[in-house]
């Protein structure tokens, strides 16, 4: 197939949106912007494949070259902002109020938003963060667009169970909240990198439905790729693509990624993040200390400072966040002593900490001795067990699954693989994280202290990194860290 004939399958999308399919040039980006960590987080929603729809990671002057044999129709960003520039003289600019006051805007409405997902935000955590000795690690607001997109593919019952899920009454409603999410979490400046992309897999040998392919191109800004699932073309692409757009920090499970020659379809929703503290650590204070891991202690490096700072105490744990400049915060929530970590998933306060309700009695602001560990935390984990625990059955039911909105008459498909992968690291400067969820259709069934306080993270604890608008990009609980 033609990628102009592939253009008019889409739908009347701008022509900007078709680009050379041996050739991949970024388009530079815009408008939304944050600060201090870096995450890259990708989710892969597959059934077969259906064509995916790529974005950029926001690193200009970085050329992709595809394989011939895969057709690409790809998706226009907006421009980077102030590419020139180094993040402090962006920040001491005019460009960056001018940038300020936009993305303000935007974020402001969909923090509107937040408290409605809070229910999806800890639900989701219940299931993927819990365990005994492994470190946890996932993105919510990436598996939140990456189910938004397999909603719009299916119907029905199958339909409604994702909804659900993702606390949405209906398709306007989830419509509205991924518009807002995305234009709240997408920022490439200088100083703060958090790019969203979207891309969609297809078979070349399949069809699919107009209006259901123009819609995940125009909403969801996703490219397309059509070509031979099961094919080394086909499978290089995917792993380029969302390497490309993960800032290259998942390669150790991206290198295995493959679609299955059943697939009918894939979507691959990601999204890097780079955001510098708003007030590093010193890299002079580091000291090495013990962490008290649930798989015994290692020696590790021990950021410090003392400063008056926000510090939440619940009935079970006490937090802090720390601040990344033009974005949200990190929080930090340590167990008391006698409570497992397991417990504050699902801890009632757990929401009230990122809220920030300042008329709580909880919140007051002693003196902090701080100490966190640098560390690095990745796991990859089987996502079938959670998509059904969450309330998503019929999409794994041959018999019960519908996802005719992109297949039209096909039946018997189903949602045949489920995986989400996810690292995230800080040290003195920031957060680098990043994160993909790979799901595939196939065809064929189967008490208050005193006004100075020690937080010590020397043992167990939570994390959250929220955008601007109170969105959780990534989450996670630290149990074990490797000596240093």
């Amino acid at each position: 197939m033609k990628k102009e004939e592939l253009f008019e399958t889409l739908g009347n999308l701008d022509p900007g949106m078709v680009e050379n399919a041996g050739k991949y040039q970024r388009s530079r980006r815009a408008a939304w912007k944050k600060w201090t960590a870096t995450a890259a987080c990708a989710v892969i929603i597959g059934g077969a494949v259906l064509g995916v729809m790529t974005w950029r990671n926001g690193r200009e002057g970085s050329a992709v070259r595809y394989p011939s044999g895969v057709t690409t129709v790809l998706a226009a960003y907006p421009a980077s902002v102030a590419r020139t520039m180094d993040a402090q003289k962006f920040m001491e600019s005019d460009a960056h109020w001018d940038w300020w006051d936009s993305y303000r805007e935007l974020t402001a409405k969909s923090a509107e938003l937040q408290s409605g997902m809070d229910a999806y935000y800890q639900n989701l955590m219940k299931q993927m963060l819990v365990s005994e000795d492994e470190n946890t690690v996932c993105s919510p607001i990436n598996l939140y667009i990456a189910f938004a997109m397999l909603a719009e593919t299916s119907d029905g019952n199958t339909r409604q169970q994702i909804l659900d899920m993702l606390g949405a009454q209906d398709m306007d409603t989830l419509r509205k909240n991924i518009s807002s999410l995305w234009k709240s979490n997408y920022a490439d400046t200088p100083a703060l990198k958090s790019v969203l992309a979207n891309s969609l897999w297809l078979d070349s040998e399949e069809s699919y439905n107009d209006t259901t392919l123009q819609r995940l191109a125009e909403q969801y800004y996703a490219s397309t790729f059509r070509g031979a699932p099961g094919s080394e073309e086909m499978n290089q692409a995917l792993r380029t693509w969302t390497d490309d757009n993960t800032g290259g920090l998942l390669k150790e499970y991206t290198e295995n990624m493959a679609i299955a020659p059943e697939t009918v379809f894939e979507l691959v929703s990601t999204i890097y993040y780079k955001a510098m503290w708003r007030e590093n650590f010193w890299e002079v204070n580091t000291e090495k200390e013990t962490f008290h891991g649930t798989a015994g202690d290692t020696d590790v490096d021990m950021m410090k400072k003392t400063e008056r700072m926000d510090v939440y105490q619940g009935e079970q744990f006490t937090a802090i966040g720390l601040s990344l400049q033009d974005s949200g915060s990190m929080y930090f929530l340590l167990p008391d002593e006698n409570t497992a970590v397991n417990e504050l998933v699902s801890d009632p306060d757990l929401m009230k900490v990122i809220r920030r309700d300042e008329s709580s009695d909880n919140w007051y602001s002693p003196m902090v001795n701080l100490s966190v560990p640098k560390f690095k935390v990745s796991e990859k984990t089987d996502l079938i067990e959670t998509v059904r625990a969450l309330g998503v059955t019929d999409a794994l039911d041959a018999d019960l699954a519908d996802f005719t909105p992109l297949t039209e008459n096909r039946n018997g498909l189903y949602l045949s693989k489920a995986d989400h992968a996810a690292m995230l690291e800080i040290d003195e400067n920031g957060v680098t994280g990043a994160a993909y969820t790979e799901l595939g259709v196939s065809e064929t069934a189967a008490e208050i202290p005193d006004d100075e306080i020690d937080f010590v993270l020397d043992r167990p604890f939570l994390f959250l990194v929220t955008g601007q608008d109170g969105s959780i990009l990534f989450s996670g609980v630290v149990r074990n860290i490797a000596e240093t």
